[in-house]
């Protein structure tokens, strides 16, 4: 994971609604996955490291609006647990959604490796 390729504060405008946007915290979305897949996941942190090398929705940020939004679509937890276990993650024993103590969780892992509190942003200026 190469924080030089990965940056928070990508701006992606609606080009059909110029007043909605979305703000990607991208490094932070992929440290959140990465977390996840270590701390929920049971991987390693070489084998979550390998995984976010070779999933291109974690090495490449989003390049428009649709695939800021897209990110946004389902929580870090499912995304981590889908790229690191499958489809069906919840059937190799894994909690479907987040575990209760996920948001204390969460909160930590933010605080403690100083990423954004927001993975994404969205706005819409009526």
């Amino acid at each position: 994971m190469k924080k030089s390729t990965l940056k928070d504060g990508l701006v992606f405008i609606n080009d059909d609604n110029p007043g909605e946007s979305v703000i990607v915290n991208f490094y932070t979305f992929v440290s959140l996955v990465k977390g996840i897949m270590v701390a929920y996941g049971k991987k390693s942190e070489g084998e979550a490291e390998s995984i976010i090398n070779n999933s291109p929705m974690l090495n490449v940020p989003p390049q428009n609006y649709l695939e800021a939004c897209l990110l946004g679509h389902e929580e870090e937890y499912y995304w981590a647990m889908v790229i690191s276990h499958g489809d069906r993650y919840f059937e190799k024993g894994f909690s479907y959604a987040a575990p209760g103590s996920y948001d204390e969780w969460e909160s930590k892992y933010i605080k403690d490796n100083n990423l954004k509190t927001n993975a994404l942003i969205f706005k819409d200026e009526e």
